[in-house]
């Protein structure tokens, strides 16, 4: 079985019926928070942002309506707290979502047939899913506090399949309970594993897998079979010439990767706004510091606005080469080259110009490698 790695903020393709444009609506009060919150509407099938509108909070009626043509997710942000997500809820076009608080200050949706379905589904499987994304943070929080991956990992291993199944479980009954039902169709995309979530949408009436609700999921499924033949494509690339090209330095001059052939280069992916490639930076100085006469790094940019960009190099202080890419840019993109498909994300190229290793993620293991090539 394959889990998925990204969210459906990553790029999903969705498949599934299209409706024409159509009105969205979302309204609701959040009091009790002294933050503001954003309302961010991301088509599911282009990964666009269709709406984004933030509003102070106050305890008065929010409202904002958006044209959609396709499902979309309505994420909920705190503003004022660093940008962390506080919910999500599928977007449907022709709906209306109205986001309410019960007498003990717990999220819950009304509005139209769809909402008050999709509240009974969520509420159906709200423990075993807060079970898995409470131990899923503690996890996180662990890492980013410094305990070592390898002991983060092996207590994931160990306690994650059955909280992961319990969820699995919840989310089948309920879609066996109400295979018609359009909100059976969205609570699919919950599942994280794709051959799960190809079982559970078998078990949808044919209506409810043609519904647009039905895209959430279809989506995570293009965008995990897009993700398996990127990884073939990286797999594949071990031992063949690493592909050019050029994007401009932080200084604005042209910058080729082909210029910094006769040294080791690690071409480092990477984003002011990721937290395990800032995480990483520490590590990558005492190993470019470690082998400065045979190794170069270049650090390319991604999913960045170059002030940010510029500030983040001079913020963390990164002694190496730098490019920014914009992403706007297609043609010789090297996102697409290398098929990166998460950040951080690794290529090392051998003296002769040919890649010698693709990592994905923040891994020590990663050095280990380059003490082993590096003499």
């Amino acid at each position: 079985m394959k889990k998925i790695l990204f969210s459906m903020l990553m790029g999903m393709m969705a498949l599934g019926a299209m409706a024409q444009g159509s009105e969205f609506k979302v309204s609701g009060t959040f009091e009790g928070r002294e933050d503001s919150v954003a309302l961010v509407v991301v088509e599911a099938a282009s990964n666009n942002t269709i709406m984004e509108e933030v509003f102070p909070v106050t305890g008065e009626l929010i409202e904002m309506s958006c044209e959609l043509k396709d499902a979309a997710m309505l994420f909920i942000v705190d503003v004022d707290n660093g940008a962390k997500g506080y919910m999500s809820v599928p977007a449907i076009p022709g709906e209306h979502v109205i986001i309410k608080k019960d007498a003990n200050n717990i999220t819950y949706f009304e509005g139209s047939r769809f909402y008050v379905d999709y509240n009974l589904a969520e509420r159906s499987i709200e423990q075993p899913m807060m079970a898995l994304k409470n131990f899923e943070g503690e996890c996180q929080h662990k890492m980013m506090s410094g305990v070592p991956q390898d002991v983060v990992m092996k207590e994931y291993e160990e306690k994650a399949p059955a909280l992961s199944q319990a969820l699995t479980d919840a989310i089948m009954a309920y879609v066996k309970a109400h295979p018609d039902l359009d909100a059976a169709a969205a609570l699919v995309s919950q599942l994280d594993d794709t051959d799960d979530m190809e079982d559970v949408a078998a078990l949808l009436t044919e209506r409810a897998r043609g519904s647009v609700a039905a895209n959430l999921y279809k989506g995570m499924l293009a965008a995990e079979q897009k993700e398996r033949e990127e990884e073939a494509r990286q797999e594949g690339m071990a031992g063949n010439p690493a592909p050019d090209f050029t994007l401009n330095d932080i200084n604005g001059k042209p910058l080729a990767l082909s210029s910094l052939r006769g040294k080791w280069v690690i071409i480092d992916f990477w984003g002011s706004w990721c937290g395990w490639c800032i995480k990483g930076m520490p590590k990558m100085k005492e190993y470019y510091a470690k082998y400065q006469d045979k190794l170069e790094i270049l650090g390319v940019d991604c999913n960045d606005t170059v002030e940010k960009w510029k500030a983040a190099v001079k913020k963390h202080e990164l002694p190496w080469k730098h490019v920014y890419c914009d992403m706007e840019v297609e043609d010789g993109n090297p996102l697409g080259l290398y098929g990166v498909r998460g950040f951080p994300t690794k290529v090392v190229v051998d003296p002769k110009g040919n890649v010698a290793k693709v990592i994905v993620g923040e891994d020590p293991a990663f050095y280990d490698y380059l003490d082993e090539v590096i003499k």
